[in-house]
């Protein structure tokens, strides 16, 4: 899609901003970075936005102006990079003043200044279009507002969920400021932060319409609506002091209970709105330039803004290695699925959602249906979450077809199998489907543990055989790791890697190995858990210290969640090919004679069954099948220490022996798969910040302590010789 063609004389070729004055009388004000396909603000762009303006206010010829993007969406936020060669907090401080001093002159004009908006207004571009007299946009997809700041550790700096609480309330406010997530531009009509949608063909004439009536001072007539629920909800929490307490104080909960005080920002914006609700505007944005100058300077920032440009640099990543020359990704047009459990029935989601018709087979019609209920359910949160209209949950789902049988199978262009951790199986559904698909067919294997390799064995074209292993729930996580097999050709994963980007994940690639990067890293991690259980420390003092650490779920709840029998199953097979370093605790025997499974039988290290409760119950009998006396006297930093330094150590492990193509991939991987904490940056990037000499030290004395399963991995002996880091 593309934005309206005006014609406009520019500043300067090497200028982000050109203005022109149309034949009613209104000025075109165009953003275009000169360097970018995206437009994003930093200190030269304000600068020429402030000498448009004040071109603005002396031009006799217009009344007012229209604030437009020439580039596919309106603006992406502050320049990044420019915000990471900030050393000092005071800096930042001053960029935040500046940046917000620009945006009020844009507001308080003498003549009228509407912002023209389709595509994406994120960050400083939405805080840029709240700050004109008024929002015209697209009701398209496309066009999404939103604060996406809180993600890599900032706040907004220039006063944007202060406009969000003035026009849309506190509620808004907390919401688009806390979570990051955009909303639609029917949506923020809604919300009362968009003042009229329009196709993106009048767009133009519509925002100068508006401008031209706020110049001869008519006042626009607001679209009606009906009032919601939501309005209701707002008079009723936000007309009065106690109201807006509760508000503040839940959002203050919540966002400690996510965060556990590792992320700083979020409680931030609660501080920033409190001070809004209680003194006012100007008052809010002193404090909010003052936190924005403390955040950008923070670790925590720096940690989150590098792992936003890692999945940045990946999502240009095709996949594919500079030796294997030139290689093109097929077309996708139509995808199989096999099996409609709640992994393949995921997978189905994210392709269908991502406009990509789906063949699903399951077993039998008992689970054909069950498969379609699991998919529509997806897609019908979405529609309550207001991420989706009614309309486009249709669309998508009417893409999704599934079978008992093996009809409308043969014309898929890739086939994903996401069926039980069974070697013979797997071979079984490939030997079958590629008698019954085409030539050109790719078959995928979501395994998380049996090499690709060893899948591809049964295959006539093992050259077509690669590994998509996809993290549960689908829905929710990030991550896609791709592995490619020895004979798996290169162009058949650059298909599969840019599939990966169209179902909305960051795609890493891996060498072909037993457990890959992912599961192998992960055992070592459960393995230690589970021996710290064995020597008698709680399940809770376990779970807890390492979500206290950052991980967003304990080893043993995420153990729950898998299955037992699976995270035996992979612990087994990682011990088959890495020795004695990766053998199982004798306790994971135990537990596995003792049908444990996890949720999927209700008999796991927690209790399932009883009636909801606020807390998590430990199902106490697990102590019994183990022999144990639970003590749970052990330093908590001992306990994070012994479970996150096993899997930081794998991880090397893993990229000494060349299963990954880059530390970056390490930490997305980790990261984005595994639940690795965010705001330390991933197990590489935790390296560097201890430095490699001291994660040798405690790693050996580990090994020292408990034995080989703490051998540190060469490639950190050798960086703590040299002296070297992962990341420049």
């Amino acid at each position: 899609m593309t934005a309206p063609v005006v014609t406009t004389t520019a500043l300067a070729t090497t200028h982000s901003v050109s203005y022109s004055v149309r034949a009613d009388g209104v000025a075109v004000i165009s953003l275009a970075s000169p360097f970018e396909q995206d437009n994003r603000l930093d200190r030269q762009v304000v600068a020429e936005l402030l000498g448009v303006l004040g071109r603005l206010e002396t031009d006799s010829s217009c009344l007012g102006a229209v604030l437009i993007s020439a580039r596919k969406d309106f603006m992406l936020g502050t320049q990044l990079a420019s915000l990471k060669t900030i050393k000092f907090a005071s800096e930042a401080e001053l960029f935040s003043r500046d940046i917000t001093s620009a945006f009020r002159r844009l507001g308080t004009l003498s003549k009228p200044v509407v912002a023209a908006v389709h595509g994406a207004a994120l960050g400083s571009g939405f805080e840029l279009a709240l700050a004109c007299r008024a929002i015209v946009a697209v009701n398209n997809d496309a066009t999404t507002f939103g604060f996406p700041e809180v993600c890599v550790g900032l706040l907004p700096g220039a006063h944007g969920l202060l406009r969000v609480a003035e026009r849309a309330g506190l509620g808004a406010a907390l919401d688009l400021g806390l979570s990051g997530k955009p909303v639609s531009s029917a949506r923020a009509m809604v919300l009362g932060l968009v003042d009229e949608i329009c196709p993106l063909s009048v767009l133009l004439d519509v925002a100068s319409r508006w401008a031209r009536q706020f110049a001869f001072g008519i006042a626009p007539d607001p679209v009606r609506r009906l009032p919601s629920w939501e309005d209701a909800q707002s008079f009723l929490f936000e007309s009065n002091p106690i109201g807006r307490r509760l508000l503040l104080a839940r959002a203050r909960g919540e966002s400690h209970l996510k965060t556990h005080g590792h992320y700083p920002a979020p409680e931030r914006i609660v501080d920033v709105l409190e001070r809004y609700m209680k003194r006012g505007i100007d008052a809010a944005g002193e404090l909010e330039a003052k936190f924005f100058g403390e955040l950008v300077v923070s670790e925590t920032a720096h940690h989150l803004i590098a792992l936003f440009y890692a999945a940045e640099a990946q999502h240009a990543d095709s996949g594919v290695d500079v030796a294997d020359g030139t290689v093109e990704a097929h077309p996708v047009e139509h995808v199989a699925v096999l099996g409609g459990g709640v992994m393949g029935s995921g997978i189905a989601y994210v392709t269908t959602a991502s406009g990509i018709p789906v063949r699903l087979k399951e077993r039998d019609d008992a689970g054909v249906g069950r498969a379609l209920s699991y998919v529509k359910r997806l897609f019908d949160e979405r529609v309550a979450c207001h991420e989706l209209t009614w309309m486009q949950r249709d669309r998508a789902f009417s893409l999704l077809s599934a079978t008992s049988g093996l009809t409308g199978l043969g014309g898929a262009d890739v086939v994903i199998e996401a069926v039980f951790e069974d070697l013979s199986l797997k071979q079984a559904l490939l030997r079958e489907f590629e008698s019954l698909t085409k030539p050109t067919a790719i078959f995928a294997s979501n395994t998380s543990s049996i090499p690709i390799g060893r899948i591809a064995e049964a295959a006539r074209r093992p050259e077509q055989v690669v590994g998509m292993h996809y993290f549960s729930p689908v829905q929710r996580t990030e991550l896609l790791e791709v592995v490619r097999a020895e004979k798996t050709a290169p162009h058949v994963v650059a298909t599969v890697v840019a599939l990966g980007k169209r179902q909305g994940k960051t795609v890493i690639v891996v060498k072909d190995s037993v457990g890959f990067y992912t599961s192998r890293i992960l055992a070592p991690y459960l393995n230690e858990a589970v021996q710290l259980l064995s020597e008698g420390i709680t399940v809770e003092a376990i779970d807890k210290a390492l979500v206290d650490w950052g991980w967003a779920v304990g080893p043993f709840q995420l153990v729950d969640e898998l299955g037992l029998d699976l995270v035996a199953h992979v612990a087994e097979m990682v011990h088959g090919a890495f020795g004695e370093r990766l053998i199982p605790p004798d306790a994971m025997v135990r537990l596995i004679g003792d049908d444990r499974k996890g949720r999927k039988n209700s008999r796991g290290f927690y209790s399932y069954g009883y009636p909801s409760t606020p807390e998590r119950r430990v199902d106490t009998t697990v102590y019994r099948s183990l022999e144990v006396e639970p003590h749970g006297r052990l330093p908590q930093e001992e306990i994070q220490m012994r479970c996150g330094l096993q899997l930081v150590n794998e991880a090397l492990h893993a990229f000494g022996d060349g299963i990954l193509r880059s530390a970056r991939e390490g930490d997305l991987g980790a990261v984005l798969g595994l639940g690795f904490p965010r705001f330390r940056g991933g197990p590489f990037r935790y390296v560097d910040t201890l430095g490699a000499e001291e994660v040798l030290r405690r790693v050996q004395g580990y090994c020292d302590r408990l034995g080989r399963r703490w051998s540190p991995a060469p490639v950190l002996v050798d960086m703590a010789k040299k002296g070297r880091r992962f990341h420049v």
